[in-house]
């Protein structure tokens, strides 16, 4: 159980109702959660979860972290989401105190100043926290913060690596009951969980076996570079390909190595038809 509640102003009733409404349905008789999936393997859809899966989730990362009974963990996300539903399941199953921020770009310009072991934000947010000189004072206090959701700004990470904090950014989806990987911000591996492997397919798309969460092997389109079962580097996706004139060209790394030239991130890769190579890459 949650060991407690704090909230802080401006937490809004819809978002207080939905926790309270989640926390009902994670105790109540049913072996299930519904939720929506993101994506990764296919067109978006509602599934559902069994607890005893999530509960395994949320136990991983706790032990990955060292998460322990009546240390703090701050919910910023919403509970209309995986993300939002395990950040609760973790801190009722590792008995933790969970401190409730409102909605918005900047979960940590609030009065709270008690000690945060455990985070977890979108790249959105990280970058409002590092504009505020007080949020960003905040965000280095955090002993452990995940980021997801969304591709993190190269010069957003590289920024996070000057900070005397531990970030990490996570790989997952909705199938794998959020992240099943991490790699720690300005490095290039991410790292399994307790309880997962990868292998890749022919295409290198990343494979994931049955465990204890997934009830059978888990087909995404991502595609990696495998260095091991339990580690590897990821490339870019499968459904972003382009392929100009044999060559195989990621949007995602190209993206990447340019993105210092655009400060403002307003841009992106993607590929037009060409009659000389099939297709070739465009800005």
């Amino acid at each position: 159980m949650l060991n407690d509640l704090i909230l802080l102003d401006g937490v809004s009733n819809d978002h207080l109702q939905g926790i309270k409404q989640f926390i009902n349905e994670w105790n109540d008789e049913s072996y299930e959660i519904e939720v929506e999936t993101s994506g990764s393997t296919g067109t978006p859809k509602k599934i559902k979860l069994l607890k005893s899966a999530v509960r395994k989730s949320a136990q991983a990362t706790g032990l990955f972290f060292d998460l322990q009974p009546g240390q703090t963990a701050l919910l910023n996300l919403s509970v209309n989401y995986i993300a939002g539903k395990l950040m609760i399941v973790r801190a009722i199953e590792h008995q933790m105190n969970l401190v409730v921020a409102p909605l918005n770009d900047n979960p940590l310009l609030n009065e709270y100043e008690g000690v945060i072991d455990f985070a977890a934000m979108v790249p959105a947010q990280v970058k409002s926290v590092l504009e505020s000189a007080v949020s960003s004072e905040k965000l280095k206090k955090i002993k452990n913060i995940i980021i997801g959701g969304a591709p993190l700004n190269p010069q957003i990470e590289n920024e996070l690596t000057t900070l005397d904090c531990r970030c990490f950014v996570t790989f997952g989806m909705t199938e794998t009951i959020t992240h099943f990987a991490l790699r720690k911000v300005g490095t290039p591996i991410y790292r399994c969980l307790p309880g997962f492997k990868c292998s890749i397919d022919d295409r290198s798309c990343l494979v994931l076996a049955e465990n204890e969460i997934l009830p059978e092997p888990l087909i995404t389109n991502d595609i990696i570079d495998l260095i091991d079962v339990e580690t590897f580097k990821w490339r870019g996706r499968y459904d972003f390909v382009i392929n100009s004139g044999g060559v195989k060209i990621h949007p995602e790394k190209v993206e990447k190595m340019i993105g210092h030239l655009f400060p403002n991130n307003r841009f992106y890769v993607t590929s037009k038809q060409d009659d000389q190579f099939g297709e070739i890459a465009i800005l």
